[in-house]
């Protein structure tokens, strides 16, 4: 927070796009809209609103297309437009009979009618959104020949459409042009460059897992479609789709719902045929130029064929070729016989050491006639690309040619271990695969890049399936797929081993560039010719990277079918008990708790106890306890994390991770049943025993978590029992230890159960307004679903105590999906909060309803920390009916509760409320007897709501003559707080 604050104080500023009319700035990005520099309060569907209607300004947007952008999904009646576009011409000041700014067009529709202008603006760097996170970036460029002006126009073109594709055979240089198109256009993507090489994937249900893992995108996306455009629609990217053909129904799909999308991105996509969306700008590559025969060339006038040029170049790099006049002639021929296809010239110059270039066009002319079988119906170019690869392959030695082979079952970047460990399969030795490696690279059929000290090898995507279709037709492959599947097994089980040691960012880098390798190795497993138990195996494997990673939705998938034939095969309860505790997990953080993660909690604990293992117990127990918490099963969540911490007692010491997350959840349960002298001393150890460790190591980043942990359970605690400033602080350690860790989803936690909450019922506005702004930050960094209704809630409980009338309907539709989604922990308290607001507005009915709905939950929940101050609302719902001796009676009711329970702030709120309605009825004196003494037990807070309203109740107060028995006089507030 202190850094956050020193960049305030300097006021940094970054370029925005910008939509500038009259006074206005509108900066889509960051859902603001400034008038003269300053914000204005606009809600989330008048912005969408604005948005729509200035993006298209000039043109006429119906009802219909508004009522999507602003409710999309929802069915509504077109009054709930018209009610906030009036609110929006509102907030613009266009109330007038002639508008300035949006006409309407009866019973059609609305327009823009002002001149705007799009500019790169800056505007304060405290709006921005999150920092960008990492991207798949783009292979680096190898030398371009020959495309110099296509790699122009090509960038040109992206600037005015936001959807072009490069549509050509292949190994016509698509990807290749790609690339360097977006290193000429990436100064214009204020947000970076991502690549996507779908050439990874096989199945085309994995093509939004593919897209969201590239752009970076974390969480449980529920769908991955729709969480790219919610990903790319305040930012300025540019997407590269490369490979498109074989998932090509997927990638339209995403396309045309990016070009309906509002967004300042673009897309570039690559594929053998044009994606077909409607407003699609299709570039078809054609071949390099090259010279007819029969022309008498001199050197000089034949390289400025492209073709010629490339063969050159690629001949030079491997063999040290010398181009003389001689050549001339027959480099022409072998350029035009290949079609000017770049990769097929690429393959041919890599014989060049082998053979002369006459020579070449004597095997060439040999060799070009084969037509591969599954290449009938394809274009000649394709056909030819396809001869030459296999021409290539027959000039192999044997072990080279089934090594190439073997290659093939890898479906991203490999290293020379990986090679020797799936050769094994075919007898090839680590000899064969080293000299192999190097002689497939050098005859372009292999490309390889340094790695740090190492070399990573990777297929191209035409000879990745020529490839495969080798290894299918060679019996001594047969093993291929099972050994490349027990290499991934063997990396991601040593991966578990090294994420206790291995920095963080490195382990993590590291193994997140294998999930391809994984997830086709997952498909293999579980497929009808694949080994059930390897998958298993490699599903518990995997659950770390998952994890570590927070890509919940995959992992959610994988685990359900891993213990699904778990249950079916021969597999130890142990790695039953692991796939069940991590499917519950993924599914902790699904948008709606369903019974389906019950069972996971249920049959993990079930599966331990048969492993006998302690540790595994603990993690169910404590898990399951962590899910019956959030749906308000308060009682049974405490007798599991009895259990739990009673396994713990009798192995003290063996995992002491599960221990202390054992203590804090029961600690925090007990907090939930009003059970504050429990529970306090307890979190107030914890926090002590847990600091945070400057290192980088594993250890050091396991005790940050545990020192965040702690804080989103501490500080509701001490807020309760007297310790604003105490909680306040607490609270902000928490989300700033986060912040520097990268811990998007512990800060979330901290956000969502410690920080807003101790904020609203604090009265901090301003820290509220920042929490939720981070949290929703956050939601882009890793959505997790179960906390956009959370953000919903406060961010329009701020809006409604910043005085808009409409966010009280905000807040209770926000109350109405956690109770849909079953996340009912404190569901009782948001509804008090909805009772108090509609009392502001005067309606007694509708508060009624709200707290009588809040004292429901409570109690079926178990919830009795709150009891107390469900039953001061409730009293002042019947004070504002007209019913003051039963108020006068619940708020007796409620003192006494809060002070059951130890509950200080509520004691203080409960007598300010019985102090003023007794002062109000003529009984001054009973009223300072009662508030006094609370009062004077608080030892800070002082600027709170809560105090302030105490003290100056207190104020009114005369002193006696005398001064004895006189309530002394307050201190000023700001010495108070000190």
């Amino acid at each position: 927070m202190r850094a956050a604050t020193e960049t305030r104080q300097r006021g940094t500023h970054r370029q925005e796009l910008t939509y500038c009319f009259g006074p206005f700035r509108l900066v889509p990005r960051r859902q603001l809209l400034l008038l003269d520099g300053c914000p204005v309060k606009l809600g989330g569907r008048a912005f969408e609103l604005l948005q729509v209607l200035v993006q298209r300004c000039g043109d006429l947007v119906s009802k219909n297309e508004l009522m999507a952008a602003a409710w999309p999904g929802t069915f509504l009646h077109d009054s709930n437009l018209k009610v906030n576009m009036w609110s929006l011409r509102r907030s613009l000041g266009d109330t007038q009979i002639e508008p300035i700014y949006i006409a309407t067009v009866a019973r059609r529709g609305y327009k823009f009618i002002a001149d705007v202008q799009i500019s790169i603006g800056e505007v304060e760097d405290d709006l921005a959104l999150a920092d960008p996170l990492p991207l798949s970036n783009p292979p680096l460029p190898r030398g371009i020949v020959g495309r110099e002006a296509e790699i122009v126009e090509i960038a040109d073109l992206l600037a005015d459409n936001r959807h072009v594709t490069l549509a050509g055979a292949g190994g016509i240089g698509k990807t290749t042009v790609a690339v360097a198109v977006a290193q000429a256009f990436a100064p214009r993507c204020r947000d970076g460059v991502c690549f996507v090489d779908l050439a990874t994937i096989s199945d085309p249900t994995l093509f939004g897992t593919a897209l969201v893992t590239a752009l970076g995108i974390r969480g449980n996306t529920d769908n991955g479609l729709a969480a790219a455009l919610d990903y790319l629609r305040p930012r300025q990217m540019l997407l590269i789709l490369d490979n498109c053909e074989h998932v090509l129904p997927a990638a339209t799909i995403f396309a045309g719902k990016f070009l309906t999308d509002t967004s300042p991105s673009r897309l570039l996509a690559t594929s053998r045929e044009a994606l077909g969306t409607v407003t699609e700008h299709v570039v078809r590559l054609g071949s390099l130029a090259s010279p007819k025969s029969g022309l008498d060339l001199s050197v000089n006038q034949a390289v400025t064929f492209p073709a010629v040029q490339l063969f050159v170049r690629r001949a030079a790099e491997w063999s040290d070729y010398q181009f003389v006049d001689d050549d001339c002639e027959a480099v022409a021929s072998i350029c035009h016989s290949l079609d000017g296809l770049p990769l097929a010239i690429e393959l041919a110059a890599a014989q060049i050491g082998r053979f002369n270039p006459r020579e070449l066009v004597t095997l060439l002319d040999q060799n070009l006639g084969f037509r591969a079988p599954s290449a009938e119906s394809a274009p000649p170019r394709h056909e030819t690309l396809m001869a030459t690869i296999d021409w290539s392959f027959r000039l192999l030695s044997q072990k080279e040619a089934r090594l190439f082979g073997l290659l093939s079952v890898f479906s991203d970047a490999f290293d020379a271990e990986d090679a020797v460990f799936v050769a094994e399969a075919a007898g090839l030795t680590p000899i064969d695969v080293v000299t192999g490696l190097g002689s497939l690279v050098a005859k372009s059929l292999l490309s390889a890049q340094a790695r740090g000290a190492h070399l990573r090898y990777r297929l191209l995507d035409s000879t990745r399936r020529y490839a495969a279709e080798r290894r299918q037709a060679d019996p001594a492959c047969g093993q291929a797929l099972r050994h490349h599947a027990q290499r991934v097994l063997a990396l991601f089980e040593q991966s578990e081993e090294e994420w206790n040691w291995r920095e963080p960012a490195d382990w993590t880098q590291r193994y997140l560039g294998r999930i391809a390798d994984l997830r086709a190795a997952l498909s293999w497993a579980f497929g009808e010719d694949g080994d059930a138990v390897l998958g298993i195996r490699l599903a518990v494997a995997a659950i770390t990277l998952w994890s570590e990673t927070s890509i919940l939705s995959e992992a959610q998938a994988r685990l359900e079918d891993a213990l699904a034939l778990a249950k079916t095969v021969a597999c130890d309860d142990l790695s039953k008990a692991k796939l069940a505790c991590a499917l519950g997990w993924s599914l902790f953080y699904a948008r709606k708790m369903s019974n389906e993660n019950e069972v996971a909690w249920l049959d993990a604990i079930a599966f331990a106890r048969r492993a006998g293992s302690i540790e595994y117990q603990q993690r169910a127990l404590v898990g399951f306890a962590f899910y019956l918490l959030q749906i308000g099963q308060v009682p049974r969540a405490i007798t599991y994390l009895e259990e739990a911490t009673a396994l713990a007692d009798r192995d003290r010491g063996r995992d002491l991770t599960a221990t202390s997350e054992a203590d804090r959840a029961l600690a925090w349960a007990h907090a939930f049943a009003g059970e504050l002298s429990k529970s306090r001393p307890v979190l107030d150890r914890l926090a002590a025993t847990y600091s945070l460790a400057e290192g980088r190591s594993r250890k050091d980043a396991n005790e940050v978590y545990r020192f965040i942990t702690v804080r989103f359970n501490l500080p509701f605690v001490a807020w309760m029992q007297g310790q604003a400033d105490h909680a306040a602080r607490l609270a902000r350690d928490a989300v700033d230890a986060a912040d520097r860790g990268g811990h998007w989803v512990s800060q979330s936690n901290a956000l969502g159960l410690a920080a807003l909450p101790v904020a609203l019922e604090t009265g901090n506005l301003d820290a509220l307004e920042s929490y939720t702004m981070r949290l929703r930050r956050n939601l882009e960094r890793e959505r997790i679903s179960r906390w956009v209704p959370v953000e919903r809630y406060f961010s329009a409980c701020l809006r409604e105590l910043r005085g808009d009338p409409r966010a009280v309907q905000d807040i209770r539709a926000a109350i109405d999906e956690l109770i849909e989604c079953r996340f009912l922990m404190r569901i009782g308290s948001y509804l008090a909060v909805l009772a108090r607001a509609y009392l502001r507005q005067g309606r007694i009915a509708d508060a009624r309803e709200a707290i009588t709905r809040a004292i429901d939950h409570q109690e079926r929940q178990g919830e009795r920390w709150c009891r107390s101050e469900l039953q001061r609302v409730e009293a002042a719902v019947l004070l504002h009916a007209g019913e003051p001796l039963r108020a006068e009676q619940r708020l007796q009711q409620a003192l006494t509760e809060a002070r059951a329970i130890g509950a200080m702030t509520f004691q203080l709120r409960i007598a300010t409320d019985l102090a003023a309605h007794w002062i109000a009825t003529g009984r001054r004196a009973k009223a300072i007897r009662l508030l006094a003494p609370i009062y004077d037990a608080f030892t800070e807070g002082f600027e709170t709501p809560d105090l302030v309203a105490a003290e100056r109740l207190l104020q009114r107060r005369q002193p006696t003559a005398n001064g004895c028995g006189r309530y002394r006089q307050p201190e000023p507030m700001h010495a108070r707080g000190a």
